[in-house]
């Protein structure tokens, strides 16, 4: 069933097809594609790396446990999580209150 009978035909592609079809544009295509992720990872590795820098300007003990919980932390964001919370966490009443709870 023809709705509306048409007989139109294309004779010459869209003006834009000519710039689709050169190499110049899609190595522009390529290459900001290419900054782009690079920028995004490049942020993302900023944010991962925040609670390492903040353990080390601390001068917290446990700086080491806080690099590599970020560092695995790329992989298994809970860990990351534990890097932040191991950060903000007084561990000196930490202890006193597990030795408190043990006596």
């Amino acid at each position: 069933m023809k709705i509306h009978p048409t007989n139109l035909t294309y004779e010459h592609y869209p003006s834009v097809y000519g710039l689709l079809e050169s190499t110049a544009f899609m190595w522009f295509v390529v290459i900001v594609t290419v900054g782009i992720a690079l920028w995004v990872i490049s942020k993302l590795w900023y944010v991962h790396s925040i609670p390492k820098h903040l353990a080390k300007d601390k001068g917290l003990a446990q700086a080491k446990l806080v690099f590599w919980l970020c560092i695995l932390g790329l992989f298994f964001k809970p860990l990351w999580i534990l890097a932040v919370l191991a950060i903000v966490t007084d561990w000196n009443k930490l202890q006193q209150w597990i030795k408190g709870a043990v006596s």
